[in-house]
């Protein structure tokens, strides 16, 4: 069964291998996967901490954080930030997420998206901002499956970004 969950100790292998994926897979920083196994239980608590403004890092806002599952196995993961910053009004908008590496083009990125529109709903978001780099066309095909409408292109940081607003939410 497909599903969102509020990130759970109980899914820590599944969780751990996908972030193993996607270290193999993407050229971004490195999380330190060691620390991640060792205080698993304190990283699913500062997850839950997030929600409720706790101990944010500089410039992040809170956030509620879900991960994809499908039965047992990690998928993918999606974050809806309760609020825009300057920065994420540019990039970033009220919802990211991500897919393991190994579940991409499998329809995925189109439900987590998808489930993740629900919770905002929940969260009394009417409308959505989501962005995605210009050349990543997955992301693309994902947003627009999903109702968003592009509002405009912007350069940042030598990228083109597009940005999508998606509602009202129904």
């Amino acid at each position: 069964m497909i599903r969102l969950i509020k990130p759970s100790k109980k899914y820590k292998k599944s969780f751990i291998d996908g972030r193993k994926e996607l270290q193999r897979e993407e050229k971004t920083k490195k999380e330190n996967i060691r620390k991640l196994e060792k205080d698993f239980s304190g990283f699913v608590k500062q997850m839950r901490g997030y929600e409720k403004g706790r101990n944010l890092p500089k410039g992040h806002v809170s956030s509620s954080y879900y991960w994809l599952m499908n039965g047992s196995t990690w998928i993918g993961e999606t974050t809806i930030r309760h609020k825009l910053t300057k920065k994420l009004l540019k990039e970033g908008g009220h919802i990211g997420y991500g897919i393991r590496p190994t579940k991409r083009k499998l329809g995925y990125g189109k439900k987590i998206l998808a489930l993740a529109l629900r919770k905002a709903q929940k969260l009394g978001f009417k409308k959505v901002l989501v962005t995605c780099n210009d050349d990543n066309i997955g992301s693309r095909k994902i947003i627009e499956a999903n109702g968003g409408v592009l509002q405009n292109v912007i350069k940042r940081n030598g990228k083109h970004k597009r940005r999508y607003w998606i509602g009202p939410i129904t």
